[in-house]
Parts: C-alpha cells; sequence; structure tokens
C-alpha cells in the first residue's frame, strides 16, 4: 500500500484532509499529518513515505526548503506542492525538485486524487526500473566486485580476471577512482544509469581494462595496457582517457568537474593491491580535508540565513547528495543535523553570556522567524529559551 505523508499548518485543512479522499478505497495509506516542515522532517527520517503532499508556506521552514531536506534520506520520494498561490517562483522552485505538481488552494478532490495516482506510478516505475538495472546486470559481476572491494583486493585469484576480461601479462596497469559532479536538476537515478552505460562502453571499448559504477556514482577503474612498458605513454593514454571523461560529464551531466585519483603503477596484477590502496589513500584524504572544510564553514556561517544543504554544496562544487552521504558516514551525523547543532549550541552561548532578546539571539543563529527558533530551541533541549536563561544565570 501507498504511504502517504500530509503537511500543512492549517488545522482544519490536516482534519479535513483524512475524510476528503477515501484513501483506503484507492489503495493508500495515509500515515501522517504534520503541522509543520520540523514535525514532518522527525518523522520522514524515521519512517519511509513515499509521497509528500505539503504546503509550501509554513512559518518558519518552507515546503520546498523541508523538501530538499527530506529527499536526502529517501531519494525516491515524490512530493505534489499547494499553495494558496499561484507564484512563478514557486513553479520553478518545484521544478528543480522534480516535482510531480503543484496545486493552488482550495484542493480540488478529483484533481488531487489523479496527482496522486501519476504520483504513485512514478513512484512505482522509478523503483521498478531500479530493480531491473540490477538484477539484469550480471550478477556474478556484481557481487564479485563487491566482495573484492570489501576485502580491498587482498584475496585475488584467476577467476577475477577471466570473468573481467582483465589482462596484464606482459604490460602496464593501474588502479583509479572517478568522481563526478553531476548538476543537481539531473535525478541521482538518472545519473546513475548515464554513468552505468558509460562505464559498458568504456569496458567494451578498452579491452582488457574494466569499470564499474558504484553506489556513490564513482566510477573504479581497472586500466591496463598489455603492449606498452613506457610509464611515461601509459599517462599520456590516461590524460586522454581525462579528456573523454570530461567530455562524458559535460554532455550527460551537464558538468565538467571531474577528479581522478589514480594507484601506483602495476607491472603485474600481484601490484593491484598496493595500487588499490594508493589510489584509496589518496580519495580518502582529499574527502577528510573537504569534508573538515565543510564543517569549518557551517561553523562560520551559522548565522547566515541563506545557509543551506545545497547553498554548502554549490559553494564546494559538489553534488549535495554525495556531500551529506560523506559527511554522515565521515561524523556520523547528518549534515542537516549538525547545522541544527552549530546553531543551538551557539544560541545556548549568547543565551547564558550576553543579554541579547530572542529575536536578536534568532537573527544571530540565522533563523528568520523568532518563533521557529523558539520552537527548534524547546525542541533541542526540551526547555524554552527563559528556563535555559533562568537555569543558567542561576547556577
Amino acid at each position: 500500500m501507498t504511504k502517504i505523508v500530509f503537511v500543512d499548518d492549517d488545522a482544519i485543512i490536516r482534519r479535513g484532509i483524512t475524510t476528503k479522499i477515501d484513501w483506503k478505497e484507492n489503495g493508500w495509506d495515509l500515515i501522517y499529518t504534520a503541522r509543520d516542515a520540523m514535525e514532518a522532517l522527525d518523522f520522514i527520517k524515521e519512517n519511509m513515505p513515499d509521497i509528500i503532499i505539503t504546503d509550501i508556506k509554513m512559518p518558519g521552514m518552507n515546503g520546498i526548503e523541508m523538501a530538499e531536506i527530506a529527499r536526502d534520506y529517501y531519494p525516491y520520494l515524490k512530493f505534489i506542492f499547494i499553495s494558496g498561490y499561484k507564484e512563478f517562483e514557486y513553479a520553478q522552485q518545484v521544478l528543480k525538485l522534480n516535482a510531480v505538481d503543484y496545486l493552488t488552494k482550495p484542493l480540488d478532490k478529483n484533481e488531487l486524487i489523479e496527482v496522486v495516482k501519476k504520483a504513485e506510478n512514478l513512484y512505482r516505475q522509478e523503483r521498478k526500473t531500479e530493480h531491473i538495472l540490477k538484477e539484469e546486470y550480471p550478477q556474478i559481476k556484481r557481487n564479485y566486485i563487491s566482495k573484492l572491494m570489501r576485502e580491498n583486493f587482498q584475496h585475488l585469484d584467476d577467476d577475477f580476471f577471466k570473468i573481467f576480461d582483465i589482462n596484464l601479462s606482459s604490460g602496464l596497469g593501474m588502479v583509479a577512482f572517478i568522481n563526478f559532479h553531476y548538476n543537481e536538476m539531473i535525478p541521482v537515478d538518472e545519473a546513475k544509469e548515464k554513468i552505468e552505460k558509460y562505464c559498458d562502453f568504456l569496458t567494451n571499448a578498452f579491452k582488457g581494462s574494466f569499470f564499474f559504477c558504484m553506489d556513490n556514482l564513482q566510477i573504479f577503474m581497472i586500466y591496463t595496457e598489455k603492449e606498452s612498458k613506457q610509464v611515461s605513454i601509459m599517462y599520456e593514454n590516461l590524460g586522454n582517457m581525462e579528456f573523454m571523461f570530461r567530455q562524458f560529464a559535460k554532455g550527460q551531466l551537464e558538468s565538467e568537474s571531474v577528479e581522478f585519483f589514480y594507484g601506483s603503477v602495476m607491472h603485474s596484477f600481484y601490484e593491484l593491491y598496493q595500487s588499490y590502496q594508493n589510489a584509496l589513500q589518496k580519495i580518502n584524504s582529499n574527502v577528510d580535508d573537504l569534508l573538515i572544510a565543510v564543517r569549518h564553514y557551517i561553523e562560520e556561517h551559522f548565522g547566515d540565513e541563506e545557509l543551506t544543504l545545497v547553498q554548502i554544496a554549490e559553494h564546494f562544487g559538489i553534488n549535495h547528495c554525495y556531500l551529506t552521504s560523506a559527511f554522515k558516514k565521515k561524523f556520523n551525523i547528518n549534515l542537516y543535523d549538525y547545522i541544527i547543532k552549530v546553531r543551538m549550541e551557539n544560541a545556548a552561548r549568547l543565551i547564558k553570556n550576553t543579554d541579547l532578546k530572542n529575536y536578536e539571539i534568532a537573527e544571530a543563529t540565522g533563523y528568520k522567524n523568532p518563533q521557529y527558533f523558539s520552537l527548534s530551541f524547546k525542541k533541542y533541549y526540551n526547555c524554552t529559551v527563559t528556563q535555559y536563561r533562568t537555569a543558567h544565570r542561576n547556577a
């Protein structure tokens, strides 16, 4: 059964939506109605809805900002936006989120049903496509390469080279990772499909080499030149390949930002593990430096009202989905939650050490709306600003 969440700050509309449509009859489950974006996000993070129907204009965080964050948790989510305003600016913003539709209030029952059906069909088609792509990809290859990567290529045998038709009997080779930073307008699934097809093309074009699209949209490459013994010629050929990757990124991913992380040169496959480790060290060092820079950027700019996941990603020239995933893996906290943490900790510091009013503290910590700041503070510290100030001033 398709699971749906409805978000609107109007209590009358929230109550009405439960009876406006016979959800069960249509095979749908209205699993939650939220009064604001923050409440919706808390629910979405712990659950897995299929469709979100949300008002755009709400106190504090609006529906579009909420959708940008929610997609970081569940990329397949489908959004239907509603508003009392037919404004072109909103239409432009929801298009960037690949929304199913944009409806104006008062909601027409039949129109809403048709749009939900459309969202449901799109959601099912995308999940089905993902399933087919994964299942039809030769499973032995996927399982085998994943196992070897988990083992850091320490347990190679002849089967690996036979399966992937890799040959390095008399030449040179190298392990490498290639990172793409694609246009935010391109859905993650679409970008992955394009990269996987390009890997198939490269594997066929460069006989004896291997190209694999990983889940984070990196390409893992084992490049070989079985006839060449000159390192300079191999690097020249790799330079030509870099040009191909950039042309692909520009034409298919609408971005020329590509990063290459090369391992050490292999003279035989006994050196593959060493080359792999060398490439991995370079990419991990690069990612660590980037994530530390992102954390410092947040700590310096938490007072900026325009600080968002997308804005941070654009500042560093990377895809925001990749950034949020890497940040969570590195620091064990979601990037959005870290922004909240920094803002709340600085708000607490100002409350304890200054006589600033609530609205001044809200402004200093990046909140446009003082009421929303107060609600966020209470949720984070489980007490009001006044209670926190009293407790710590008297301590």
